[in-house]
């Protein structure tokens, strides 16, 4: 098992080397042995990031969404549209927190993809849609995907959350945090627990306040940093993480041995 990610930037992050942060975790299918990819989110420049990946859109069996920013679903019209048109409708499993289902239709997805010369359309015409519960799982061929609830903006007049994914192979444990501010209270069991760590990590001068910050995860024990891989970061000159305790910045199109 493999996961690569096909950015690894911030969802302002112009850099010419990189682009949002949406991964691919791949995986032998259980029933037929070929190789079977889950992408995890598909922000607006997912098209750029698969491409130079040699990847188009009828090469992914499902999908995962945690969240509706545009840099983790901006993509979806997309893929919805080449794998219906170009690729003799091939459809994608979309697993999305079931909270999540309605809002992504109508205020994301449903002016460009309702009306077209086969008919009105729903989210259901272009994907297989798999309800997840909010701290549920769900098991891709081998290996269970826990969802976690984690907080990513907190305002006066409500919170909009993020949906993490702590997945268990047959030999590792990792924790995808995405997008989320910092709160070691909340996540610690999870970083104790995992094997290696991906963290959402804002850098620069100003403080978001919806991101965990590179100076707020400095702060974290050095057996967390020692297994914490950083991501989600904008195009500002990086410090040396792995000085100070991390294993350092993921790359653009960095790939992981999950087996």
């Amino acid at each position: 098992m493999k996961l690569t990610f096909a950015g690894t930037g911030s969802a302002f992050c112009t850099a010419a080397d990189n682009f949002q942060s949406n991964m691919i975790l791949e995986t032998s299918n259980t029933e037929t042995g070929q190789l079977a990819r889950l992408l995890i989110d598909c922000g607006t420049d997912a098209r750029h990031a698969l491409h130079r990946l040699g990847l188009w859109p009828k090469d992914f069996e499902a999908i995962y969404v945690s969240h509706l920013h545009s840099d983790h679903i901006g993509g979806l019209e997309w893929i919805a549209l080449s794998n219906y048109f170009i690729f003799h409708r091939h459809r994608i499993d979309l697993y999305v927190v079931n909270e999540l289902i309605d809002p992504l239709w109508e205020h994301s997805l449903r002016g460009g993809l309702e009306v077209s010369d086969h008919g009105n359309s729903t989210l259901e015409t272009y994907f297989n849609v798999k309800p997840l519960q909010p701290e549920g799982s769900f098991n891709w061929h081998d290996v269970n995907l826990e969802v976690l609830p984690v907080d990513h903006i907190v305002a006066k007049n409500g919170k909009m959350q993020s949906f993490a994914l702590f997945g268990t192979t047959n030999s590792t444990r990792f924790f995808i945090t995405t997008d989320a501010i910092f709160n070691p209270d909340a996540h610690m069991a999870y970083y104790r627990k995992a094997d290696v760590i991906y963290q959402d990590c804002e850098l620069g001068p100003r403080w978001s306040g919806v991101h965990a910050h590179y100076d707020q995860l400095k702060t974290l024990p050095d057996d967390i940093k020692a297994k914490m891989w950083l991501y989600h970061y904008p195009a500002y000159a990086k410090p040396d993480a792995v000085a100070d305790g991390f294993c350092g910045f993921v790359t653009p199109g960095q790939s992981f041995d999950l087996a």
